[in-house]
């Protein structure tokens, strides 16, 4: 498999991309099992949409990757796009994010922010490294899209269980 040419990883991008869709899903039914909750806590509703921002980000990328045909340079630019937007976006969700009310700790906080960039920040690598045709390319995009799943899968947990607590 080479690791710049999008068209060879079609098979692992929409296994992801299945897995995505169904921890998608997964959310919706976390949210509207304990909607009443989430918004009546500050922070939560932040916390569901940068769920839901990592989450719609994976898609969002595997389907413009699984798109035949293109060539790296423009999977490059697909990549660093959806990498930098998400980067933005859960940095301003973060900023915003009422931890102290939610009785997290400064460490536990640094541990969520830091859980949540580090799939998009891993996109960047991936994206750079596949436009200059050095690196890895593609082989830096599969743990990245897995890192963004684990940390929506403990943002849905927190959505599902811990909100119950």
């Amino acid at each position: 498999m080479s690791a710049y040419n999008p068209d060879a990883w079609a098979a692992p991008f929409a296994a992801i991309a299945g897995a995505s869709a169904a921890l998608t899903g997964l959310l919706f039914v976390a949210l509207s099992i304990n909607l009443e909750k989430v918004l009546k806590v500050p922070g939560l509703t932040g916390r569901a949409v940068e769920v839901l921002l990592l989450l719609g980000a994976v898609l969002s990328l595997l389907i413009l990757l699984l798109m035949p045909g293109q060539g790296a340079t423009s999977a490059a630019i697909e990549i660093l796009t959806v990498a930098v937007a998400t980067i933005v976006w859960l940095g301003f969700i973060h900023s915003r994010a009422p931890w102290r009310k939610l009785g997290l700790s400064r460490q536990n906080f640094f541990l969520r922010v830091t859980g949540d960039h580090f799939g998009p920040f891993l996109l960047l690598v991936g994206g750079i490294s596949l436009w200059t045709q050095t690196g890895g390319g593609l082989y830096w995009v599969v743990p990245a899209l897995i890192a963004a799943m684990v940390a929506a899968i403990v943002g849905a947990w927190v959505m599902l269980v811990e909100i119950l607590r």
